[in-house]
């Protein structure tokens, strides 16, 4: 098996700047230091001993290899990296100190009774973490090196040894969750079937009905759109899709102008009804003649979203679609995708990319995560520190120009140089509305607050000093966040001791009101709705606000005895804010519940039900959170279901090591979104997230949906957290194909294998609709995919591959994809086998086998060693 070689910022600078940044570069501001141009001659091994270690740790071991003309003697040098897992400080001792900066930033310094590491010599550093470790992305990154004379040097590379023991693969002793190999994934793939085409729906999310009919519109040649006058727009994009097909030319035309047209005719109606859902439609298709009708424009952008699916492209010269009558809408008004800009910077491309892809599957809310512990993304124009400094990141002692690394974005904080640093400029950010509203899709902005707020504190410290040092006390602390005489100490899940606003001064709250005025502003400038804005409000630690002055006058003040109530107060204060601007407030499920976050239970406030809307995420099957969202769904709360259990595409794909992503909750493919249940939503519950088996009574007492508190779920939302996706092409690896499992199950709902009250013949019904399903992304939707978007980067699965009675058998998750295979030890590529059927293996000793694409990209290879029996 191959090692896995880690880009360092230095090297990763070269593909990045393969994905335009969005951002206008800024001087690196390194002060003192300076950043070494030519190659440091350091490489480093970090391998994994065990994570069955007591109380909960890991052992690892971190190889320097010393290829440089500088020795690292005791002084001189201070090495500093990130790391998600958090290293023990004594466990480096004697030779080495290691200091917690903050958040996932340490240090390591040479103490006296360091060995040096001469020219042409290695070391191998044994330490211990905290938890485990049992994926790549687990391991620490960003290593560089800072010299006593400011000279940073990057470690040229990171070598990640490969997991292969036992006490390497899994988190404890009681870890069960299989790892996946590619016979077992061969025995899961034999549960599906190649389907032929006419078995295989084109039209991803299921319409409501669809009626084949007898013939096909022809689309080589010209087209005439005629469309009501409401709709110019939408017959615009129709037109725009049709003339991108060769062969095919299209116009449009007001309904009832006097026309006698050439060629084919498409019709864009609308039928206005009070009571109509304005994202249903029909449509109608014929010989010479398509017909698309709504109450409303959205319907109507649907409607030729489900035309697009069905044109047969298979012979350019007789591109066609199917005569069919289709009938549909939605069964959720919200069909969401979140997208977290803060931990890692995604550029622009990549997201207008999405918003066209949610789309062209009927998705609807675009939940934009803008700031962040790591990261202010949205520049506001008054208060340019925010993104100049809250926006970037790198070596830096004061974080008075950018903010330390995370994530291992490096010491250079130079926009472009890493995920670290970059932002969305006033401009670019309406081009973003501009994209999504011609698309129907709502952006839903998210400034999180109190807590993961540590960018926009730290800039305005950093304001505040400045204006300090100027002599200007009033301006200085006119919109600062934090209270200087709080002695609070606190540390968030994220292992941060400084990124709660203080809710107890009125600077904090001018701040607010500029943020989202501007933000309104914004949105109205480039003519998109702003219906809600997201205030985040979660994860925020035991300790905070405990130790400031300020916070204990003003609880005297209102009548509020703890901390806890403090908090719900905030929450309030907030909702009325938005409400004096006719927004609505949303945040994750802690705005709706009362008591300190993390503790053993969390009490549902019953005083703001209705006024607010909480995005239900911490869903980890066998926890005890199971029943939030019917909780706060029966209370009154409109809500969005964001399980993470389900809907959170951070986490890995599965147990592999090389498969990147969290797995806190539970690690999942794209069955798992296309599974959920949405109105009997513990039937999903099969497993907890260490593979055990939940017990069948375990839900006989939880609080099951009232007929109320189904009308109270608005929809469903997929979530992409960044921590893990700082390399070109993660992100589209780590949302797609999952979200076309999203995308149907939002559309949908409820699917018809969910009304069977036995579990057994659910389950046996949902395979055999998988299976459909499966096919369609394998045969039809991965390679529109590939046609529309040729740079798109979505998880390409791995076949199951098996060696029975001297022939070779493999499969596919997604029947339909070609797998190649080689028997001589090769890398498998374009010019290898196409697999037909079972191969003689002869005298060959090794089978690789991967999946190809549409357009020739490769996925992960597999091998399988051949025995002699």
């Amino acid at each position: 098996m191959k090692n896995l070689l880690f880009l360092t910022p230095l090297l990763l600078l070269v593909a990045f700047l393969m994905i335009s940044c969005s951002s206008e570069e800024s001087e690196s501001d390194l002060g003192s230091y300076r950043i070494a141009a030519e190659s440091s001659g350091i490489t480093m091994d970090w391998e994994l001993i065990s994570n069955f270690e007591p109380e909960n740790t890991f052992s690892a071991t971190l190889t320097i290899h010393n290829q440089s003309d500088v020795t690292l003697s005791e002084s001189g040098w201070s090495l500093f990296f990130n790391s998600i897992r958090p290293p023990i400080a004594d466990s480096f001792l004697p030779e080495l100190e290691l200091e917690h900066i903050n958040g996932d930033f340490f240090k390591l310094t040479p103490t006296d009774d360091f060995r040096t590491i001469a020219p042409g010599d290695s070391r191998k550093i044994e330490y211990s973490g905290r938890f485990f470790s049992i994926k790549a992305s687990d391991a620490p990154q960003g290593f560089y090196f800072v010299f006593d004379d400011g000279l940073i040097k990057n470690v040229d590379s990171v070598n990640i040894e490969p997991f292969v023991r036992t006490e390497q693969k899994n988190r404890s002793e009681g870890d069960l969750v299989e790892v996946p190999a590619p016979e077992s994934d061969f025995t899961k793939n034999e549960a599906l079937s190649l389907l032929q085409p006419n078995q295989v729906s084109r039209v991803t999310p299921t319409p409501v009905s669809f009626e084949a009919g007898e013939g096909y519109y022809q689309l080589n040649g010209s087209h005439v759109i005629y469309h009501h006058e409401s709709l110019s727009h939408e017959a615009d994009m129709l037109a725009d899709y049709l003339n991108a097909i060769g062969g095919v030319a299209a116009s449009t035309r007001f309904l009832g102008m006097d026309t006698d047209p050439e060629g084919n005719v498409i019709i864009l109606d609308m039928e206005i009804s009070e009571t109509a859902n304005s994202e249903a439609y029909q449509l109608d298709i014929s010989p010479g003649l398509i017909q698309i009708t709504a109450a409303d424009r959205p319907g109507i952008f649907y409607g030729i979203q489900t035309a697009r699916a069905l044109i047969e492209f298979e012979n350019p010269d007789d591109i066609k679609i199917k005569a069919a009558k289709v009938e549909d809408e939605p069964a959720y008004g919200y069909r969401g995708m979140h997208l977290d800009v803060s931990r890692n910077f995604q550029p622009m491309s990549s997201v207008t990319q999405l918003l066209d892809i949610m789309a062209m599957y009927k998705m609807n809310k675009f939940h934009f995560h803008l700031t962040d512990d790591e990261g202010w993304r949205l520049e506001i124009e008054q208060l340019p520190e925010l993104t100049e400094i809250g926006g970037r990141r790198g070596h830096t002692e004061t974080e008075e120009n950018y903010l330390i690394p995370s994530y291992g974005s490096g010491p250079d904080p130079t926009v472009g140089d890493s995920f670290g640093s970059g932002w969305y400029t006033r401009d670019q950010y309406i081009e973003i509305l501009r994209f999504a509203t011609d698309r129907h899709i709502e952006v839903i902005p998210e400034i999180d607050v109190p807590g993961h707020a540590r960018a926009a504190i730290v800039a305005m410290k950093a304001r505040a000093e400045r204006l300090s040092r100027a002599g200007d006390e009033e301006a200085a602390n006119y919109y600062r966040l934090d209270d200087v005489d709080d002695q609070s100490e606190y540390l968030s899940i994220q292992n941060f001791n400084d990124n709660v606003i203080n809710v107890c001064t009125e600077s904090t709250f001018r701040f607010l009101d500029l943020v989202i005025d501007e933000v309104i502003a914004m949105h109205q400038l480039a003519g998109a709705p702003l219906n809600t804005i997201h205030i985040g409000g979660d994860e925020v630690p035991a300790g905070v606000w405990q130790g400031s002055p300020a916070c204990e006058a003003y609880m005297a003040e209102h009548d509020i005895d703890d901390t806890q109530g403090l908090q719900v107060h905030f929450f309030g204060k907030l909702r009325d804010m938005l409400a004096d601007r006719d927004l609505q407030m949303a945040g994750w499920e802690e705005i709706a519940f009362m008591g300190e976050p993390h503790g053993e239970a969390k009490t549902p406030n019953p005083d703001y039900a209705g006024t607010m809307i909480p995005h239900i995420w911490s869903n980890i099957w066998g926890s005890g959170t199971e029943d939030y969202a019917y909780t706060l769904a029966n209370m009154g709360y409109e809500i969005i279901m964001s399980h993470a259990s389900n809907f959170y595409f951070d986490f890995a794909y599965n147990k592999h090591w090389e498969e990147p992503g969290f797995y806190w909750a539970a690690m999942f493919d794209t069955k798992e979104p296309y599974s959920f249940i949405p109105t009997d939503l513990y039937r999903n519950a099969r497993t907890d997230s260490y593979g055990n088996p939940i017990a069948h009574d375990y839900f006989d007492d939880a609080i099951r949906l009232t007929d109320q508190g189904r009308e109270n779920i608005l929809g469903l939302q997929g979530q992409l957290w960044t921590e893990t996706v700082n390399q070109p092409g993660r992100m589209d690896y780590m949302i797609y194909p999952r979200l076309l499992g999203l995308a149907e199950r939002a559309w949908v709902g409820d699917a018809e294998w969910a009304v069977h009250e036995n579990s057994d013949d659910m389950w046996a019904a949902r395979d055999e609709a998988w299976n459909e399903f499966a096919n369609r992304i394998g045969q039809i939707e991965l390679s529109r995919l590939d046609a529309l978007y040729s740079t798109i980067n979505y998880r390409i699965p791995t076949p199951g591959v098996v060696v029975r009675n001297g022939e070779v058998l493999a499969n596919s998750p997604f029947p339909g994809l070609d797998i190649r295979f080689t028997l001589d030890g090769e890398e498998p590529d374009l010019d290898s086998p196409l697999y037909e059927g079972p191969v003689n293996i002869g005298d060959s000793q090794t089978v690789k086998a991967a999946i190809f694409n549409s357009n020739g990209r490769k996925g992960r290879t597999v091998t399988v060693p051949i025995t002699n029996n």
